[in-house]
């Protein structure tokens, strides 16, 4: 875990979570996230303590202060949550959404973001 806040893992190989990760840093001028490539040296170790829940999903990750882990909806939803401005409003509406369905969405999107346009 980080001591500066909490760690999102993306998948450095995907265009769409690349973008997101960007969309974040411009959002985040607190730098309240520590952003980290799930490939990398500091992104695998933390892999490696992640729940067995979570071990087959390929997904963003998102690693709290307090050592819980969010994967796919749960982690976006999170993410904007922390972030300043407008987006913890569009977070909360997310919030909303039941879980099942916020995590249908995810996959389906998840799906096509190798896939190159």
């Amino acid at each position: 875990m980080s001591e500066s806040g909490p760690v999102v893992l993306f998948d450095e190989a995907c265009s769409m979570c690349s973008r997101g990760v960007r969309w974040i840093k411009a959002r985040d001028a607190d730098e309240r996230f520590t952003l980290a490539g799930q490939e990398s040296e500091f992104g695998e170790q933390l892999l490696k303590a992640r729940p067995e829940r979570l071990k087959q999903q390929d997904s963003i990750f998102l690693l709290d202060q307090r050592g819980r882990w969010h994967s796919r909806s749960g982690a976006i939803t999170r993410i904007l949550l922390g972030l300043p401005r407008a987006w913890p409003v569009l977070g909360a509406l997310l919030w909303l959404v039941p879980f099942p369905l916020r995590d249908l969405g995810y996959i389906v999107v998840a799906r096509h973001r190798h896939r190159r346009h």
